[in-house]
C-alpha cells in the first residue's frame, strides 16, 4: 500500500465543518429537550385548569344534591351528594400532588390550594350541618342558614379562589409560551450562523483542495505521460522482435510442410510397387500352394501378410500427412456427394477381412434395420479416410484373443448419424484424453499423433463433431463421431 498523508488545510477543511455540525447537532439536541419540556408544562397547566373546572362542578353536583333533599326529603338526593363528597376528596388530592411538584418560584399556586382546600371544607361542613339539621329537626331549623346566604359566599369565594389558580396557572403558561419562543429564535439564529460558517469553510476548503487536486493530478498526468512513452518504446521494440520471430515461425512453418509433402511422396514412390508386388506373390504362393501343405509356403504368405498390412499403415500415415498439410494451410477441400454410410461401412469393412482374420479379432456390426439406408450429403474419400483411422487404431489396440471384438454401431439420432467404434483394447490414457484429437497427441508410444487430429478437422469441416470415452467395463474404448443427415428416406 501507498503512503496516505493529509496536509493541514485539507484537515482544517475537515475538522471545522465537522464542529459546526457537532454544534449545530448539539443545538438541535437541546432545542428537542425544551420542547419537550415546554409540551409537558402545557399539558400539566392544561390539567391543573380542567381538573379545577371539574372540582366546581362536583362541588355544585353535591350542592344540588344536598339542597333536593333538603326541599323534598327523599333520601335518593343524598346519594348523588355523597358521591360528589367522595370525588371531591380524590380531586383535592390529585390537584395537591400535581401542584406540590411544580418548580419552587410556582408555589403561589400551592399556597392558593390551601386557602381552596379549606374554603371546600367549610362549604362541605355547612353543606353536612344542613342536612343532619333537616333529618333530625326538620327545614324549619334549616331555612335560617338557607337564608343567612353563608353557602353563597363560601361558594363565590371558591369560585374566585379557583379563578386565581387558573390566572396563575395561566400567566405561568404564557411566560413559559414566551420563553420558548425566544429560545427558539436564538436556536435558529445560531443554527443559521453555524450553517452559514461550515457552508463558507467548506467552499473556501474545496475550492482550495480542488486546486491542489489538480496540481497534482497535472504532476501525476505529465508522470504517466513520461512512463507512457518510454514503456511505448520498449513495446515497439518487443513489437519488432515478435514480428520477426513471427517470420521465423513462418519460415519454419512453410519448411516443415514442405519437408512433409516431400517426405509423403517419397514413402509413396517406394510403399506402392513393394505393395503390388507383394500382393502378387502372394496370391502366386496362394495358387501355387492350393491342395498342398507346404509349411514354408504358407510361412512365406504370413510374412508376405505382415508386409502388405504395415504398407498399407504407411500409405495411411502418407495420407494423414498430406491432410495435416492441407489442414494448416486451410486447403484441404471437400468433394460433397449424397451416399449410403451404412454401404461404404460394409465397403471398408470387407477391405480390412483380411487384416481382422489374421489379428483373430471378431468385428460386430450393428445398424438400424437391414433395409434402411442412411443417407449423408459428405466427401465419401474423407468419411472413408475417418472410418479407416479409427477402425485401423481399433485393431492396433485391440489384444488378439477368445473375447476380443471390436463393435461398429451406426444409429440415426434427428438430424445426425452416429458412428461408434467400439474396441477391447486397453483404453484411453487419463493424461492424453483431454489433448486426444490435438495434433500430434498420441495414446501409444509409437503412434504419431496425426491421424485422430485429421479426423477430427474433417469430421468438422462436415458440421459433425468427434468424441471418445473409456468403456464402462474398463475395457477398451469407443470412438464416436457424427454427422449431418438428409431429410431423405431411402430403403435399399
Amino acid at each position: 500500500m501507498g503512503d496516505f498523508s493529509i496536509d493541514k488545510t485539507t484537515l482544517l477543511a475537515i475538522i471545522i465543518p465537522m464542529i459546526a455540525l457537532l454544534l449545530v447537532g448539539y443545538i438541535s439536541y437541546e432545542s428537542t429537550i425544551q420542547f419537550i419540556q415546554k409540551d409537558a408544562v402545557d399539558d400539566r397547566i392544561n390539567s391543573i385548569n380542567q381538573r379545577l373546572e371539574h372540582l366546581i362542578s362536583t362541588i355544585t353536583y353535591a350542592e344540588t344534591g344536598q339542597r333536593g333533599y333538603i326541599i323534598t326529603d327523599r333520601l335518593g338526593y343524598l346519594e348523588p351528594y355523597y358521591t360528589a363528597v367522595s370525588n371531591i376528596q380524590t380531586q383535592l388530592g390529585n390537584l395537591d400532588i400535581m401542584i406540590a411538584n411544580e418548580p419552587d418560584n410556582q408555589q403561589l399556586s400551592l399556597n392558593e390550594l390551601n386557602m381552596l382546600k379549606g374554603l371546600i371544607e367549610a362549604k362541605l361542613a355547612e353543606l353536612k350541618q344542613t342536612i343532619t339539621l333537616r333529618q333530625s329537626h326538620g327545614i324549619n331549623d334549616v331555612l335560617p342558614i338557607i337564608l343567612s346566604n353563608r353557602g353563597e359566599v363560601l361558594m363565590d369565594k371558591i369560585r374566585a379562589t379557583t379563578l386565581d389558580i387558573q390566572n396563575h396557572e395561566n400567566s405561568l403558561l404564557d411566560l413559559d409560551t414566551r420563553q420558548t419562543q425566544a429560545y427558539a429564535q436564538t436556536i435558529t439564529q445560531t443554527i443559521f450562523i453555524a450553517t452559514l460558517v461550515a457552508a463558507g469553510i467548506t467552499s473556501v476548503s474545496v475550492f482550495v483542495i480542488n486546486r491542489d487536486i489538480q496540481k497534482r493530478h497535472m504532476a501525476v498526468q505529465k508522470s504517466l505521460q513520461i512512463e507512457v512513452e518510454k514503456r511505448t518504446e520498449q513495446l515497439q521494440i518487443v513489437n519488432k522482435e515478435l514480428l520477426a520471430a513471427n517470420e521465423q515461425l513462418k519460415l519454419h512453418d512453410r519448411m516443415q510442410q514442405d519437408f512433409i509433402n516431400i517426405a509423403a511422396h517419397e514413402l509413396r514412390t517406394p510403399i506402392q510397387p513393394i505393395l503390388g508386388l507383394a500382393e502378387l506373390l502372394r496370391r502366386k504362393l496362394r495358387d501355387s500352394a492350393v491342395g498342398g501343405t507346404n509349411n514354408s509356403t504358407n510361412k512365406d504368405i504370413e510374412h508376405l501378410d505382415i508386409i502388405i498390412r504395415n504398407a498399407k499403415r504407411l500409405l495411411m500415415l502418407e495420407q494423414n500427412m498430406l491432410d495435416l498439410t492441407k489442414i494448416e494451410d486451410r486447403s484441404l477441400r471437400l468433394d460433397k456427394e449424397q451416399f449410403d454410410l451404412i454401404e461404404n461401412i460394409q465397403h471398408l469393412i470387407n477391405d480390412f477381412s483380411n487384416e481382422l482374420s489374421k489379428e483373430k479379432i471378431q468385428l460386430v456390426f450393428t445398424q438400424p434395420t437391414e433395409k434402411e439406408a442412411i443417407l449423408v450429403n459428405a466427401d465419401k474419400v474423407r468419411i472413408s479416410e475417418v472410418i479407416s483411422n479409427l477402425l485401423g487404431n481399433a485393431i492396433k489396440f485391440t489384444t488378439k484373443g477368445v473375447g476380443r471384438n471390436i463393435t461398429i454401431k451406426v444409429e440415426k439420432k434427428n438430424s445426425e448419424a452416429n458412428v461408434s467404434i467400439k474396441d477391447t483394447g486397453s483404453g484411453i490414457d487419463p493424461e492424453i484424453k483431454p489433448k486426444l484429437f490435438s495434433k500430434f497427441a498420441t495414446n501409444s508410444p509409437g503412434g504419431t499423433g496425426i491421424g485422430l487430429f485429421v479426423c477430427k478437422s474433417i469430421v468438422e469441416a462436415h458440421g459433425g463433431s468427434i468424441w471418445a470415452e473409456n468403456n464402462s467395463d474398463a475395457k477398451g474404448a469407443t470412438f464416436t463421431f457424427s454427422l449431418p443427415t438428409t431429410e431423405q428416406i431411402v430403403f435399399r
